[in-house]
């Protein structure tokens, strides 16, 4: 019966989104980020730029198309094999730009984890917690990925308002807010992904970055995704920010 629902649940999605079902033929196509953004939707009504850090295969950039197809969207990723099924799943999308490297509070080479489950890779090591609620995650290999500051690239990236700052980097957000300090002041939006339990060594959890955002002068609209582990254990959750006005 979870399959049906499961089913049931992308159909929904997919229908009161507008997207239709087709458009889950589309590659890179992805219920959770379809959600998120139809959820955004409900809070922004338009979009001149997104910058998409954490792209992974381009589920959320493909998705964002849709939803604000004016938009210029800046897709990052720093795995090479990630980043190939990122450039091949938005090759026909014009209004996408790639690009393969992480961004952080640094600029030359960045320590990274490639996980065997692509999306739990990150700069910082999965937490034992993590390996035993979710065994795919378990494995991963240490490599070296090109790492760049958001305000070293922010005069060849030009900012259209409203902007939107998208990260779904695995605990490692709060290091690229860190490297965007003066590109803050151009961005609108915020839309991140925080753990309210350890899933990797080291990173901030729900409290340190709430607080962290509101100094830099966002304010919370509301939770746009979640997820849950199987006893229904909210680990984490896709939070939106807005900059205050004044």
């Amino acid at each position: 019966m979870s399959i049906i629902f499961k089913i049931a649940d992308t159909v929904k999605v997919f229908l009161t989104s507008r997207r239709g079902l087709t458009s889950l033929l589309e590659k890179g196509a992805s219920v959770a980020s379809t959600q998120i953004l139809h959820n955004c939707r409900h809070y922004i009504p338009s979009l001149g730029v997104i910058i998409d850090v954490g792209a992974n295969q381009g589920q959320f950039a493909v998705a964002a198309s849709h939803f604000y197809p004016q938009a210029r969207i800046h897709s990052f990723e720093p795995l090479p094999e990630v980043f190939r099924l990122l450039q091949r799943n938005t090759r026909r999308l014009t209004s996408i730009n790639t690009y393969n490297m992480a961004l952080g509070n640094s600029t030359g080479t960045l320590e990274f984890y490639s996980n065997a489950y692509s999306h739990a890779s990150s700069a910082l090591h999965v937490s034992d917690l993590q390996k035993n609620m979710l065994p795919k995650t378990a494995t991963s290999n240490r490599i070296q990925v090109p790492v760049q500051r958001l305000d070293d690239l922010r005069h060849k990236l030009p900012f259209i308002p409203p902007v939107l700052l998208k990260m779904d980097v695995q605990g490692f957000e709060k290091e690229v807010l860190k490297g965007a300090l003066h590109s803050l002041r151009q961005i609108d939006y915020l839309l991140f992904e925080t753990s309210f339990v350890q899933m990797y060594d080291g990173e901030p959890l729900f409290d340190e970055m709430h607080h962290f955002v509101k100094e830099l002068g966002f304010e919370f609209i509301a939770p746009v995704g979640f997820l849950q582990s199987e006893k229904l254990q909210i680990l984490q959750m896709d939070l939106l920010y807005k900059r205050k006005k004044g």
